[in-house]
């Protein structure tokens, strides 16, 4: 219960936990508008039609990462500003989501159009339309929701981590275990980024409607949970021997090629089911399932 009471009050909303969040969704909707970037073509929709992607997510956080490299050179911000405001921007971050998630609701079931990305789905069960969402695709001011969010919320998980190692970095407690979990998880992003359009032919992007199941997963989950070993850490000092960290490095680096190797192999073949896998033409289960190379 004591515990409880000291966490409850530092969930409360706070102005500039809202000040933050808002500056950085701004950001990312001006910076993927402006920015340039490899376009690249959705997957062929139902009607015959096709969205298309601006892949200007590495640049924007790298842009990002300069700004916010500077402000904290010249003064303007502290690095550790967004653990310092964790839970609070969680709550804000939350709340967002529900407000966000309503509003594509409404819009979704008063929705007029007729093409497959914008075409409501209404079941005739509030929660699960809620839940689910409406539309495939919807736009808010020219910005697909569905691939901006997904975008946040990766570069969410970086800056969460980042101010969590100056956390660590000004505790002295930075040890190799950190280190190491800091690089597992920016590689992991920044990767992610790399391969931005890799995303375009997920099935969250191709199949899945908008709706809160997606929008919490994306600005919620991800970065908020995605970051809880960097808030264990930051309590709990793990000493890692040479030999430890070595293994732990090895063990990343096989699983990053397993996972990166078979995620372009998935993308290729959703582009060209034609296209060799390992040199050889794939084979298909049921004609859409790959069960080659990695598969």
């Amino acid at each position: 219960m004591e515990a409880a009471a000291a966490v409850l009050p530092t969930l409360v909303p706070s102005g500039s936990a809202v000040v933050v969040l808002l500056a950085y969704l701004g950001y990312l909707a001006a910076a993927g508008a402006i920015l340039p970037g490899k376009l690249v073509d959705g997957a062929l929709l139902p009607d015959s039609s096709r969205l298309h992607y601006r892949c200007n997510g590495l640049l924007s956080l790298l842009l990002l990462l300069g700004l916010s490299a500077f402000g904290v050179y010249m003064g303007w911000m502290s690095p550790t500003v967004v653990a310092d405001m964790g839970l609070e921007l969680l709550s804000v971050t939350f709340i967002f989501s529900v407000i966000v998630s309503f509003a594509l609701y409404i819009a979704g079931i008063k929705s007029g159009h007729k093409s497959s990305s914008l075409r409501p789905h209404v079941s005739g069960s509030f929660m699960q339309d809620w839940w689910f969402g409406v539309q495939l695709n919807p736009h808010f001011m020219e910005v697909d929701l569905k691939f901006f969010f997904v975008r946040a919320g990766m570069m969410a998980w970086l800056f969460i981590n980042l101010s969590l190692f100056a956390k660590s970095y000004f505790a002295g407690s930075a040890n190799l275990s950190v280190i190491l979990y800091q690089f597992f998880c920016a590689w992991y992003i920044i990767d992610y980024f790399v391969h931005e359009e890799f995303m375009t032919s997920t099935w969250d992007i191709i199949a899945e409607r908008l709706g809160f199941m997606l929008v919490f997963g994306d600005l919620v989950f991800i970065p908020f949970t995605f970051t809880i070993q960097g808030w264990w850490l930051l309590k709990n000092k793990v000493e890692l021997s040479l030999l430890s960290g070595l293994a732990n490095l090895c063990i990343f680096l096989i699983g990053y090629l397993v996972f990166r190797g078979a995620n372009k192999q998935k993308h290729v073949f959703k582009k060209d089911p034609k296209a060799p896998i390992w040199g050889k033409p794939p084979k298909v289960v049921g004609g859409k399932l790959l069960a080659s190379g990695y598969w």
